[in-house]
């Protein structure tokens, strides 16, 4: 990944009651590439939320007025996806363990970074952005799947060149792609799901799921394949027991759907952060 690329885009909201430590921090996150803003209360950074585009925000919890706590929770209420990295001072982690309970993605203590840890830092921001991305990723192929599952329920309408339009459907999304029935058999793939398990081609139509999904992941697919029979879009961690390099971690997401009164489910398959080929689409059986 091009760390520095995503620098260039992020915007980092640093609320402080101090001055001087929003200095502090301004100065150390701009010498690593962030562009950076500053408000001295939660109301102003309350404020500053509605009015900028902030991907990351530095938040002390101890403010007069309205803490560091109450603009936590109110973000997390109006499901902001900001990171929120809270800032608590030496020998309070335990404050720091609540906050990250009620929303936040992690903490750094502010004593360590009046001593230049501009590491420790620059590492904790990059861990947050990286949740960010990655939930960001999810809701999007989520809305993603939505939408493909209604095309795919009008192509099974028309009882009418059914599996062209699920070959080519598939065919056009640019990640993993695995078609099974509800007990895990595979019916369809496409190149990315071939290129990511390393499994032959001649073998997939007789394969499950479920075989390669590594074992301690095995029973939480299993349910997962379950629960889709209420129609949600379901997403879980899982791991990919992969032929040609060692086992890839992976979010798995699947839905239902129903053809000739049974029910199917489209799998997807996605690297964290990765950026995968359009692949080319495999014959159904």
């Amino acid at each position: 990944m091009d760390t520095n690329k995503w620098r260039v885009e992020e915007k980092i909201l640093i609320v402080d009651d101090s001055p001087l430590v929003c200095e502090m921090f301004s100065k150390t996150l701009a010498a690593k590439g962030y562009k950076t803003e500053m408000v001295n209360d939660g109301e102003s950074a309350l404020k500053k939320l509605n009015t900028g585009n902030f991907q990351v925000m530095l938040l002390d919890l101890v403010m007069p007025g309205i803490n560091g706590m109450d603009v936590l929770k109110a973000c997390r209420k109006d499901d902001r996806e900001i990171c929120i990295i809270v800032v608590t001072g030496f020998g309070s982690e335990a404050t720091a363990v609540e906050a990250i309970q009620e929303g936040a993605d992690d903490y750094v203590v502010k004593d360590f970074m009046l001593m230049n840890d501009a590491r420790s830092l620059d590492i904790v921001i990059d861990r947050g952005l990286e949740r960010r991305r990655l939930a960001v990723e999810n809701i999007e192929l989520n809305e993603q799947l939505k939408e493909l599952n209604i095309v795919l329920q009008a192509a099974y309408a028309r009882e009418k060149d059914e599996k062209d339009s699920i070959r080519n459907l598939i065919g056009s999304m640019s990640f993993a792609v695995v078609l099974s029935a509800d007990d895990g058999h595979i019916l369809g793939y496409n190149d990315a799901f071939v290129k990511m398990t390393g499994a032959p081609e001649r073998e997939l139509f007789n394969m499950c799921v479920f075989d390669l999904i590594g074992n301690e992941f095995r029973s939480d697919v299993a349910s997962l394949f379950k629960k889709i029979r209420a129609g949600a879009v379901q997403g879980i961690k899982a791991k990919i027991i992969a032929k040609s390099q060692k086992d890839i971690d992976v979010t798995l997401n699947a839905i239902p759907l129903k053809m000739a009164g049974e029910i199917l489910v489209l799998s997807t398959i996605v690297k964290p952060s990765a950026k995968n080929a359009v692949p080319s689409p495999r014959v159904l059986r």
